[in-house]
């Protein structure tokens, strides 16, 4: 049981701007003892190559051609020559799960992806994400005869569902991200009747924060600075903040807000400023490299993101960047969906208010920045927080773990994808 770990982790592009839980996730693996070698669908921008650690992340990792090219035709013919078993077990996993993966374009991807696994030696194969990922994933193990798992955080879980069930049956597990999503699992699963579907397959992993980076400072930043960092995107909640501002500035408050970060919503959010009339007060400061973001939270006094649930059900899970700001000593005002009531407790290590709920939003930047004391028993239970069930090694030890469980179960390894109900 001392023997080394080897996993294959197969992620959508790796490293990634903005995908600070994503390294945090590798690190912690390795840090936990585990051999990692990383898959990606896709390479990353050269911005994020010159970030100070992604080159070398970026060296570590094997880069899948598209299905169409010779080098994944080849490793389908090489596969058919040495296991017409196990090309028969990938082509018959690839159209039971249907969609991307079955598709002709595709489909060799998923040799080329066991070639890379079976001469990497890996033992288990562990997917990013619940969606294409994890379909390519479970069929590159079902190719190989290797336990298979995967992750499922936000909206690859509740926007893209498709075929859940099917992979929560052949996986030895299904780490998640958050408590809410471990019961949204778990009463999926009990109500399923398709074999393998068990409830106690599902496992709540944290993402984790690097702490040492992210160290506790309580300095005498104004508490009128308020900071917000993700990706410029709608179910961050923006123009409710936005709109928090606007009556903030009626007011008569001297309020001033920084955002960094970068997306689709960024036009609509420029827009909305100049709407308002608060271009004095908000100012958009663009992406962020990951390395500069303990500077620009310890630049400001209170940490500001009011996430929504979108139309179509996509949501956060606990946007990594609140855990960064409490680890921090930033005293933290969110809303209160999905898991984000898991690390902000109201009153304890910040506020919540209703999802888009401007004028309550506006009332809890006021009551955080008039209580000193409410200030600082935030900053402190959000670094006790932060330290007892986000620091990389706990959470990186809780998923090395449950690779190591399913690496080594017999049973597991055997597994291929079951047939679904009715069938």
């Amino acid at each position: 049981m001392n023997e080394r770990l080897t996993v294959a982790y197969v992620a959508h592009v790796f490293p990634r701007w903005g995908g600070g839980w994503l390294h945090n996730e590798v690190t912690g693996l390795v840090r936990a003892g585990v051999d990692l070698s990383v898959f990606s669908f896709n390479r990353p921008a050269g911005e994020t190559l010159a970030q100070p650690g992604m080159a070398e992340l970026a060296e570590r990792t094997t880069y899948l051609p598209r299905g169409t090219s010779w080098s994944c035709i080849r490793s389908g013919l090489s596969t058919l020559l040495r296991s017409p078993a196990g090309f028969a077990r990938g082509i018959a996993a690839a159209f039971r799960l249907g969609g991307r993966v079955s598709r002709l374009g595709h489909v060799m991807e998923i040799f080329y992806l066991a070639e890379a696994i079976r001469q990497r030696g890996a033992r288990h194969v562990h997917a990013q994400h619940a969606d294409f990922v994890a379909d390519a994933a479970l069929a590159a193990a079902a190719c190989l005869e290797l336990p298979f798992s995967f992750a499922a955080h936000a909206r690859d879980l509740y926007t893209s569902p498709g075929r859940l069930k099917l992979k929560i049956g052949a996986a030895t597990f299904v780490a998640t991200c958050t408590s809410y999503n471990e019961t949204y699992l778990k009463q999926m699963c009990a109500a399923a009747r398709e074999e393998g579907v068990a409830p106690g397959k599902i496992a709540r992993v944290y993402h984790g924060v690097d702490l040492e980076r992210f160290s506790f400072t309580r300095g005498s930043v104004s508490p009128e600075r308020l900071i917000s960092v993700t990706r410029l995107k709608e179910k961050k909640g923006f123009s409710y903040l936005l709109e928090a501002m606007a009556k903030l500035k009626v007011r008569g408050r001297d309020v001033r807000l920084e955002i960094y970060g970068d997306g689709d919503q960024k036009e609509a959010i420029l827009e909305r400023i100049a709407n308002l009339g608060i271009q004095d007060r908000v100012e958009l400061k663009g992406a962020i490299e990951h390395h500069r973001i303990p500077g620009a939270l310890r630049s400001a006094g209170i940490f500001v993101l009011p996430c929504v649930v979108t139309a179509d059900q996509d949501r956060d899970g606990i946007p990594n960047t609140i855990i960064e700001a409490m680890a921090t000593g930033v005293p933290v005002i969110s809303t209160s969906i999905s898991g984000i009531p898991e690390a902000v407790r109201d009153g304890q290590s910040g506020l919540l208010v209703p999802e888009r709920d401007a004028e309550r939003l506006a009332g809890a930047i006021e009551r955080m920045i008039a209580d000193d004391d409410l200030r600082e028993r935030c900053a402190r239970e959000g670094r006790r927080i932060a330290e007892s069930c986000f620091s990389i090694e706990a959470t990186g030890r809780a998923l090395a773990a449950l690779l190591r469980s399913g690496a080594v179960s017999t049973e597991a390894a055997a597994r291929t994808v079951p047939e679904p109900a009715g069938r």
